[in-house]
């Protein structure tokens, strides 16, 4: 959700700490950004960066992001002046998460819905604690350096490693889904490692119940009901099903019952082998580099890494969960249906390498039986989620940010009460969004119902 360039929020004076690790800091003219970095605070960060060493800090200040609301947050950018022992001074980049600091109510709303602890937790108790195993292994999120409750300071991928986003209208291929399905084999055989090996086969929801509870797919989120009320708008108002007297009639009599199901589907399992389930992984949540040209530009097609972030709605489900959801967030339908066996081999391929090099048994530990058994009882998750994700994030571009500029009483209720109306406004309108929109709720519906395309339906 990041576009846009830094702009200059705060910069500080120098830190006066000499020349040595632990010298003292100098205290500096207090300003109203004082409660976002401490003097302490930013040492502590570059600390467990690069070690603890000699070295002062010269200045460091801190860059508002622009081009994100701060619905669950804000963003920043903290550049350090570092200089080290003997006289080298260096540049540090580090990318600050914060809750909403601008407005009172959306901070206190976001602290009680738990989004934001829930990352701050994945990361300081979860994350911290997994290992990547000896061969095959990858770097597939971020470095974490330093956590509050209101705040998580990890490293800068787009500034040392040149890693981007890509552009929401994008649809995946495969040299980018194989560098995405690597990294959530790496995440979840790392799962099964810490749940197996480090705590003698605890559940990992049993260790970390505060951590991984369910607080989005509830009854009590308007922004999740809204989504599903959504669903069955576009399913009455926009498909070539509703164009078919008898389908739609059942559409509208079964679909509030069978949408219902996900608050069952979402809890907690003993017939399956779960892992820490990232559970939103689609454009905006996956950084790639690229290999260059040989006048050092991007090569967009040549993805060489990839990173996840987001770790915001983390769950302990299933695996296969993240992996259609991938597959259905990122893609479109013909590809992945032309695909989609190879996608799936391709995971669980890399995942039983990943087991093997933590010496776990992937037959006895996930077995692919199991696995495909899985997919087939949890597939109503990532076609459900695929449709109320993209409802609001294949929007044209600005339009939530334009509305919540200039009506914010509609974009609250548009996001947390009823986008019946907004949703279909723009399938009229814009063609990529009706396309993506249409595609996915057809599919779920066919789900549902086993619907077929009907030749003589009026399309």
């Amino acid at each position: 959700m990041i576009r846009g360039i830094f702009a200059v929020i705060n910069s500080r004076p120098a830190m006066e700490t000499g020349s040595h690790s632990h010298g003292q800091t100098k205290p500096l003219a207090k300003s109203y950004r004082d409660n976002v970095i401490s003097d302490s605070e930013c040492r502590q960060i570059v600390e467990n960066a690069l070690g603890k060493g000699a070295f002062s800090i010269v200045s460091y200040s801190l860059d508002k992001i622009p081009g994100h609301l701060g619905f669950l947050g804000e963003y920043f950018s903290l550049t350090v002046i570092v200089l080290k022992d003997g006289g080298s001074q260096s540049t540090e980049k580090y990318f600050v998460k914060s809750l909403p600091l601008g407005d009172e109510n959306q901070r206190a709303m976001m602290e009680e819905l738990g989004f934001f602890r829930k990352e701050v937790l994945v990361y300081s108790k979860i994350l911290a604690k997994f290992v990547d195993g000896k061969e095959g292994s990858h770097k597939w999120r971020p470095n974490c350096y330093f956590t509050r409750d209101d705040l998580i300071v990890l490293e800068d991928l787009k500034w040392r490693q040149s890693f981007s986003m890509i552009h929401f209208k994008t649809a995946l291929e495969k040299p980018f889904l194989y560098l995405v399905l690597e990294n959530v084999a790496q995440m979840h055989a790392e799962s099964l490692n810490y749940e197996k090996n480090i705590v003698q086969g605890k559940r990992l929801d049993d260790i970390h119940a505060d951590v991984l509870k369910e607080i989005s797919v509830q009854r009590k989120n308007g922004w999740f009901v809204a989504g599903l009320k959504a669903i069955k708008a576009i399913a009455l108002n926009r498909t070539r099903y509703s164009k078919i007297p008898e389908n739609k009639r059942q559409i509208e009599s079964e679909i509030d019952g069978k949408l219902n199901q996900i608050f069952e589907l979402v809890k907690p399992t003993t017939t399956f082998q779960s892992t820490l389930v990232h559970r939103d992984i689609w454009l905006n949540n996956l950084m790639f580099s690229f290999e260059k040209d040989s006048s050092g530009n991007d090569k967009l097609d040549a993805p060489e890494a990839c990173m996840l972030i987001d770790f915001q709605i983390c769950r302990y489900l299933p695996p296969c969960i993240d992996v259609l959801q991938l597959l259905h967030m990122t893609t479109r339908r013909k590809q992945r249906d032309a695909h989609l066996d190879q996608y799936l081999e391709f995971y669980y391929e890399k995942f039983s390498s990943k087991l093997r090099s933590f010496n776990l048994d992937p037959e006895k530990t996930l077995s692919w039986s199991e696995f495909q058994t899985s997919m087939d009882h949890y597939r109503m998750i990532p076609l459900t989620f695929a449709v109320i994700y993209l409802a609001l994030t294949n929007l044209p571009e600005n339009v939530l940010d334009d509305l919540h500029n200039s009506d914010p009483d509609r974009y609250h209720y548009v996001c947390n009460i009823d986008r019946d109306e907004f949703v279909l406004q723009y399938m009229d309108s814009d063609e990529f969004y009706r396309e993506t929109m249409t595609e996915c709720v057809e599919e779920l519906l066919e789900f549902f119902f086993g619907f077929k395309i009907d030749k003589r339906a009026p399309f």
